[in-house]
């Protein structure tokens, strides 16, 4: 019994598993906070998308410009006011609003998108230096490391997070340079673009995307951000090329998984398994064959077809030494990296993409009809109608926007009578010509309540 006590004491006394140390942790993220938040902007956009216009029957008979205000985060990589953020963030939008942690609200321009990642650049006019952050080294992070999220969720300003770095190179099946860094830190649509810090004080990823049970949920503890050296490779090349240049072998890749391991009768983990090559390009060149496992780069070992396109993406014009197994042997074969030849970047010039212009009814998102005693019984009109009858309302558009109703008659337009649908039309398309941004318009609802509304004649 005395041998048994002495065995239980030794285990809780840390003699078979001893004790870490741990460093001392702040009790706030007050200091660190204090010091990143300032490089971190709130971004809204306005966009447009296509809306589906329904008939009487419940068919669709047509789409509308459907108004987008979407929310999403960025951080301010250069004093000049150049701003990083997810591609999905400004995607389709015609205007970006960036509001600072001061509260100051500037319109940015778009530089740049990728085609195949999601990262954009936008710029910002301003007159003094701006906070900026500083790019930490993501292949130092490690699981289990202390982060904080800073972001606009929600449209919820500057909100902070924090948790964990919960795991590294998740492959979430997006573009074949996607390797995401997993974390607890609670992450919610708006958050898209906005840092992920370190206890430094410095950026090791962007956020980007979460999985949560549904579309319309949030954060469940799953959230991913893009490698901070993403980042920074990315507006590298931007800033000395105009345009992120990308590596190329002319080959198709996979990941070997244990079953394929298994059929080959090579170890588990063991290389990228080449599923297609280009005729003509760097690996063709070089001797690589459909079916080949390239196990090594040079010393680096590869253990799946994510750490092969990110080394060869940032290696142009290199020529690499490829470790190959092949049929039961092992040879070692050389390949030259070339541009990507497509194009993976689209450049603007400095411009935004125009906001819409109506040039029909049915772009402001409503049916409008010619008056008739049908439609006067259809909406139970306590009065003939003298004007247009509103017939159908699409949300999200500058019709519903507008506060239009089902049942409304248009009476005026810019104090001007109409009486049908080819004299509304005719005057709107007036103001529109002209450069004028509203239309006033004054109508009666259904029940006889008259109002004046305004209606956008550019979103």
């Amino acid at each position: 019994m005395a041998v048994w006590r002495a065995l239980v004491l030794a285990v809780f006394c840390g003699v078979f598993f001893p004790a870490v140390a741990l460093a001392a942790q702040p009790e706030s993220f007050a200091d660190l906070v204090a010091r990143v938040a300032p490089a971190v902007v709130n971004i809204s956009i306005k966009g447009m998308g296509q809306a589906p216009m329904m008939g009487g029957e419940g068919k669709s008979v047509g789409y509308a410009p459907h108004i987008v205000d979407l929310v999403g985060s960025g951080v301010i990589v250069d004093p000049t006011g150049i701003i990083v953020t997810n591609k999905h963030v400004i995607d389709n939008a015609y205007e970006i609003t960036v509001t600072l942690s001061d509260r100051t609200t500037v319109q940015a321009k778009l530089l740049g998108k990728g085609l195949t990642f999601d990262l954009a650049i936008l710029k910002i006019a301003v007159d003094h230096p701006l906070p900026s952050i500083k790019v930490g080294d993501s292949d130092k992070v490690r699981v289990g490391d202390r982060v904080i999220a800073i972001g606009n969720p929600l449209g919820l300003s500057s909100t902070v997070t924090s948790g964990i770095v919960s795991a590294l190179h998740r492959d979430l099946s997006g573009t074949p340079y996607d390797e995401f860094i997993q974390t607890d830190a609670a992450i919610n649509h708006g958050n898209s673009g906005g840092p992920l810090f370190n206890m430094d004080g410095e950026v090791v990823g962007i956020n980007n995307q979460i999985f949560s049970d549904s579309a319309n949920s949030g954060s469940i503890g799953l959230g991913f951000a893009i490698p901070s050296n993403d980042l920074r490779f990315l507006v590298e090349q931007v800033r000395d090329y105009g345009r992120p240049h990308l590596g190329w072998l002319g080959l198709r890749i996979q990941t070997l998984t244990a079953e394929m391991a298994d059929a080959l009768a090579l170890p588990p983990r063991s290389g990228a398994i080449v599923s297609d090559v280009t005729p003509g390009g760097p690996a063709a060149e070089g001797g690589i064959q459909v079916g080949d496992v390239i196990q090594a780069y040079g010393n680096q070992r590869i253990s799946d077809y994510r750490t092969l396109n990110r080394l060869v993406a940032m290696a142009i014009g290199r020529t690499l030494q490829l470790h190959v197994w092949r049929n039961g042997s092992n040879l070692t074969t050389s390949v030259t990296v070339k541009e990507w030849p497509q194009e993976l970047w689209v450049s603007y010039n400095s411009e935004m993409i125009r906001a819409p212009l109506f040039t029909k009814v049915r772009d402001f998102g409503f049916d409008v009809a010619d008056p008739s005693p049908e439609l006067k019984m259809k909406f139970r009109m306590e009065s003939d109608p003298t004007g247009p009858v509103v017939t159908n309302v699409v949300e999200d558009t500058a019709a519903s926007g507008a506060k239009f109703r089902p049942g409304d008659v248009i009476l005026k337009v810019q104090l001007e009578n109409v009486h049908t649908v080819a004299e509304f039309e005719q005057k709107l398309l007036a103001r529109t010509n002209v450069g004028q941004r509203n239309a006033l318009i004054y109508a009666r609802s259904a029940s006889g309540t008259p109002r004046w509304l305004t209606l956008p004649l550019r979103l």
